[in-house]
């Protein structure tokens, strides 16, 4: 048994120290209530890029979309040489937890959105970029690439994570479900709309535990910022409704909510993770085992549709 936690949180919008403060809060928290695996949101460090479609993200070469992206750009953390990324892995090796959540990574003047996994040891176990962007997320971030598609190892239960939309990618699911993974992460910038559905999907197909953990902001989360560094500031706090209410979930491998989800409210879900009832789903439908057919499907797509 494994007990896990998703931490649902409103970050310190770009400002990268602040929000990582802020999120050593909560996973003290958790930890002090037998959490051995955290989660948060998708970029929640320093904030998912909410300006770009209300703000008119796509217009070339703008000086107020060039000045939030240079803002967004120092507060990203680089994985090499970040301190806030240090006091992670320090936290993580002194608490003795797995930590995997999402970050904005920066390499050169590029942006990815990355979910990063970090063992109890206070080592950076793997990182994974998001492989293709949705939508305006492509203003701001560079494609990803396979190198993270991994699980990673906590008391032999196979943990894996993907990043919002590539949720929906059945080749990104199978790649993780092949590793054996039984405790699957999908992180959220917010809204339940994006979890009430996929997370019992996602957990029927691969008889997996599901944790999907989202971030919230609201527009009163712009307030410390300013014109000059974020020159959309009025219209993000202008907006009648919060940016994102949040859905974290979890879910066992029988479809079944076990917790959650929590909507338009900062907190932490939690749940025990046994993973003999994934062993137990398996009996009759195992994707990744007897249900595969390697036989037929590792044959590339290319030499089929010569037949």
């Amino acid at each position: 048994m494994i007990r896990v936690a998703a931490i649902q949180m409103a970050p310190v919008f770009l400002n990268k120290e602040e929000t990582s403060e802020k999120l050593e809060s909560y996973i003290r928290e958790a930890q002090d209530k037998g959490a051995e695996f955290i989660t948060w949101g998708e970029t929640l460090v320093p904030g998912y890029p909410f300006w770009l479609s209300p703000s008119g993200g796509a217009h070339f070469n703008d000086s107020g979309q060039k000045t939030a992206y240079a803002t967004y750009w120092r507060e990203a953390l680089q994985l090499d040489s970040s301190p806030t990324l240090e006091r992670m892995k320090s936290l993580a090796g002194e608490l003795q937890i797995m930590l995997m959540g999402g970050i904005a990574e920066k390499e050169g003047a590029s942006l990815y959105c990355t979910l990063v996994t970090i063992g109890p040891n206070g080592k950076l176990l793997g990182r994974h970029r998001k492989i293709k962007p949705t939508y305006e997320e492509r203003l701001v971030w560079a494609d990803g690439d396979g190198a993270g598609l991994r699980t990673h190892s906590l008391k032999d239960i196979r943990v894996g994570g993907l990043n919002c939309w590539e949720n929906w990618l059945p080749l990104a699911r199978a790649a993780l479900h092949l590793q054996g993974e039984i405790l699957h992460v999908a992180v959220w910038p917010g809204n339940l709309r994006n979890t009430e559905d996929i997370t019992r999907f996602i957990a029927l197909e691969g008889r997996s535990w599901v944790i999907s953990v989202s971030g919230l902001l609201r527009p009163t989360d712009f307030s410390h910022l300013t014109e000059s560094e974020f020159p959309m500031k009025s219209v993000m706090e202008s907006h009648s409704e919060n940016w994102a209410n949040g859905g974290s979930v979890i879910v066992d491998p029988t479809g079944k909510i076990v917790e959650g989800p929590l909507v338009d409210e900062e907190g932490v879900v939690y749940a025990d993770v046994d993973p003999t009832i994934a062993i137990q789903e398996r009996q009759n439908l195992d994707i990744s085992g007897h249900y595969s057919r390697f036989d037929i499907f590792n044959r590339p797509l290319a030499d089929r549709a010569m037949e």
